[in-house]
């Protein structure tokens, strides 16, 4: 028999339980809302009431509609007030002994045909289930943070379900005006076993010292267009909870890009836990994430721009709009005598210079071989290779692309700063330019090129110089993270994309970003990180659509 929902029940009142019972009762559902004590009780009523009065002040709701939503609702400390409901959803602390001693008290209390559901994030719920009288109804029904607001639902089954309950709860999430996404038990389900590696990952980035807070999260947040960066977002989320969803990732997984980061777990040990503490990776009481930058007084005057093509163009235009002198060289035959000394200059379309002087052909940019870079076989000549010969200790290299990189290996001379640069799309937050510290780099070269760039109008961001600097080191792996859950038949491309924007508030979902790049690009991205951490290769799936040229995405 398909479940019907008449009368619903909501068991733990901290933000989130607040929350689903706002939703439930803003959709007609009468509401029993039930925590521990009646005060516990009374403060629910305070969150729920508070939400509301701020959606009244906002003109999202009337008064009239609020209270109508209050007068739904039955803020209580008995459970023995659910025995008439249809659906009871706990949201109490994740700790299976708490979930299992509600589930067990609800097996004496609701009728048997009632639906127990567990907004669990993380925790098995197979082993939930497993605990009850009947699992055969015992259900996910995972709401996000703060889910008047948030509308993604992941509907969670086990083995033990019974049929039709994912189906009716599905229509139910529906019914509510969500997203909802039907998975089966595993560590994470789906937004959390893609969000959590991610933020691991960028926070054993940070600890290592290579990358500033502001850098890493204006790396994600305007590099690759995220609502915030994975500092913000943790210390938001709560760093205690980063932490225990890391612990149950990793005891599922096993995998080291699931375990909680040293740093994580010595933040939790000293309180240090956020935003609700006031202090995470972010100082809250004080300085409010900021930074010191390194000032428009450490930009240079001069620049030379060496190469041509639209981002050639692009930086000439900005450096010299922020006043900076610029000598564009676009021309094989110019004479660079006069680069002798500069203090910056960028290498821009690298694979073009190569072949600039070839008698015939075009350019083999993928081979990167000086002796066959022409189809004819012709010799290139390297005009770029002109440029760095001129050059000395006096002058920091830009290489715009890796084709810039090698048209100078071998010739610039070994103290010659020769830093990557990576120009990236931009997104509404501004745009990325990120350059990679090598050993040996300056802290004044470091700070001229931060502040060159600012001026032109870029956010910059300074990482170690290694495959994928940082925006596309953790793009990449997110992403391919993503495909290998599909890969196991888990989700489809569709269902993580909904989890990712509906749950997470990404403006655009992990595989739309990756048709967008091309898989072969974020293939061939991950084996060159690769080359520097061998448990970071490509999933058979993404090197598959590489080889064909598929999109995921219809």
């Amino acid at each position: 028999m398909v479940p019907v929902f008449s009368k619903v029940a909501v068991i733990g009142l901290g933000t989130m339980g607040a929350g689903i019972v706002e939703v439930f009762a803003k959709a007609d559902f009468p509401v029993y809302a039930v925590d521990g004590s009646t005060e516990l009780a009374e403060r629910g009523r305070g969150f729920v009431t508070k939400s509301l009065e701020r959606a009244v002040s906002k003109g999202k709701l009337s008064e009239a509609d609020r209270d109508a939503t209050l007068e739904r609702i039955t803020f209580t400390a008995e459970l023995s007030d659910l025995a008439d409901a249809d659906l009871v959803i706990e949201a109490v602390p994740e700790r299976m002994e708490i979930k299992h001693s509600i589930f067990t008290a609800l097996d004496d209390i609701v009728r048997p045909d009632a639906i127990l559901a567990s907004n669990t994030s993380s925790l098995s719920l197979t082993e939930v289930a497993a605990g009850t009288r009947h699992p055969e109804r015992v259900v996910g029904m995972h709401f996000f943070n703060p889910a008047p607001v948030l509308q993604l639902v992941e509907v969670i089954t086990t083995v033990l379900l019974a049929d039709d309950v994912a189906d009716a709860i599905r229509d139910l999430a529906l019914k509510l005006g969500k997203k909802p996404v039907v998975v089966g038990d595993r560590a994470g389900f789906v937004a959390n076993a893609l969000l959590i590696p991610y933020l691991a990952r960028a926070i054993a980035l940070y600890q290592t010292g290579k990358v500033s807070r502001v850098d890493l999260d204006n790396a994600c947040k305007v590099g690759i267009g995220l609502p915030m960066g994975p500092l913000t977002l943790s210390d938001l989320v709560g760093l205690d909870v980063v932490h225990e969803v890391c612990e149950v990732m990793y005891a599922a997984t096993k995998r080291a890009s699931d375990a909680s980061p040293s740093l994580l777990r010595q933040l939790v040990l000293a309180k240090r836990l956020g935003r609700k503490t006031g202090q995470g990776f972010y100082d809250y009481s004080a300085d409010a994430g900021a930074e010191e930058d390194a000032g428009t007084d450490a930009m240079t005057a001069s620049a030379a721009i060496v190469g041509k093509g639209e981002l050639a163009t692009q930086l000439a235009g900005a450096f010299a709009k922020a006043g900076v002198t610029v000598t564009a060289i676009d021309d094989p035959e110019t004479d660079v005598a006069d680069l002798a000394g500069s203090p910056l200059v960028v290498l821009v379309g690298g694979a073009e210079a190569e072949c600039a002087n070839c008698d015939s052909g075009e350019c083999d940019v993928e081979g990167k071989d000086a002796d066959s870079a022409c189809c004819s076989g012709a010799a290139p000549g390297n005009w770029f290779s002109d440029v760095a010969e001129v050059l000395d200790a006096r002058t920091v290299v830009l290489a715009a692309d890796e084709a810039s990189e090698f048209a100078v290996a071998g010739v610039l001379d070994d103290d010659v700063a020769l830093l990557p640069l990576r120009v990236h799309q931009e997104t509404k937050h501004g745009q990325v330019a990120e350059f990679g510290v090598s050993l040996g780099t300056t802290d004044e070269q470091a700070a001229m090129v931060r502040a060159t760039l600012t001026a032109a109008g870029f956010v910059p961001v300074a990482g170690p110089a290694r495959p994928g600097l940082v925006v596309d080191s953790l793009l990449f792996q997110h992403v391919g993270d993503a495909v290998a859950m599909v890969d196991a038949g888990y989700a489809t491309p569709q269902d993580v994309d909904t989890a990712m924007t509906a749950g997470c508030g990404y403006p655009r979902g992990l595989f739309a970003i990756l048709d967008d790049l091309g898989a072969d690009v974020v293939a061939d991205g991950l084996l060159e990180q690769g080359s520097v951490d061998p448990t970071v290769v490509p999933n058979p799936l993404l090197v598959e659509h590489a080889v064909r040229d598929l999109p995921f995405l219809d």
